[in-house]
């Protein structure tokens, strides 16, 4: 076993990183890093302190995962969540509460832009409520926060900023609002007892965590959000992550650049191997 093995499995059954979805170099980076903010001299005496301080593995992880987000990001997704929920309300008549889940939610940018695509979708703030879930007590703590930099504004449409965000020296602070329409958790999807005593949600969004995965995991990342979703319910993912659902008994609700998927009653097509094309016989 590498000096560096044992971090990549504890990586790995931790939080079901693939190391290869994030480089070596990148985990490798990250244990330096807090062998120098412990000042530890080598990395057996970091191990030491990893595999008996749940504070660390906690600090490692966060120096893993770097959060990428923004507000709207693929914003035909928010748009496709509009039309969906307002399709529901009106199917029930405005009786039914929608239940909308985020994860992992980094730092509140996704499941607060959920809430505002519904706000202005027309829906009232008891007609839906936000769960958002990570893996990150930081990450859940400056999402309870609501308050952002200007790199969570990106892109040409940001006039939600006027409407739902005060400027506060060079931050903006969320409205109240949207703010009380989102719960936060600290919580790994990979947990088996995930939300289990939980009613499936009308919508779910858990955009590129799946890449992040093997196979095996994969497969059982799906099985607990397939879960997560009601059988007429959506599951929103990453760009990237399509074909995997398309496999494993999903399929697109056809809304162009939402990356939006629904169950499907159909059975899934078992693979089959791929055959070499026959060759012609050499002429004698």
């Amino acid at each position: 076993m590498s000096d560096d093995q044992r971090f990549y499995d504890f990586l790995k059954q931790r939080i079901g990183l693939d190391v290869a979805s994030v480089g070596l170099a990148i985990i490798e980076r990250a244990v330096r890093q807090r062998c120098l903010a412990l000042n530890m001299p080598d990395n057996d005496h970091y191990w030491q302190r990893l595999t008996c301080s749940h504070d660390e593995q906690q600090a490692l992880i966060e120096s893993v995962i770097v959060p990428e987000t923004w507000f709207f990001r693929y914003p035909e997704s928010f748009a496709t969540l509009g039309r969906l929920a307002r399709q529901r309300l009106a199917d029930t008549s405005g009786l039914h509460t929608l239940r909308i889940l985020s994860l992992p939610c980094s730092t509140g940018e996704e499941p607060y832009s959920i809430a505002m695509a519904l706000f202005d979708a027309g829906l009232v703030g008891h007609q839906f409520k936000v769960e958002a879930l990570d893996v990150s007590p930081l990450s859940v703590a400056r999402a309870r926060s609501a308050l952002y930099g200007k790199n969570s504004f990106r892109g040409q449409q940001i006039d939600f900023r006027e409407r739902y965000f005060t400027q506060v020296n060079d931050s903006y602070q969320l409205a109240e609002r949207v703010h009380e329409q989102v719960t936060f958790h600290v919580g790994n999807l990979l947990d088996p007892t995930l939300l289990s005593h939980h009613l499936p949600y009308d919508f779910v969004f858990c955009r590129n965590l799946l890449i992040y995965f093997d196979l095996k995991t994969q497969h059982q990342a799906l099985d607990i959000l397939k879960r997560l979703t009601r059988d007429d319910g959506a599951l929103f993912i990453g760009p990237a992550e399509g074909s995997l659902l398309g496999r494993l008994g999903m399929r697109s609700i056809g809304a162009p650049q939402s990356f939006a998927f629904c169950h499907s009653h159909e059975p899934v097509p078992v693979a089959r191997p791929v055959l070499a094309e026959p060759r012609p016989l050499p002429k004698p």
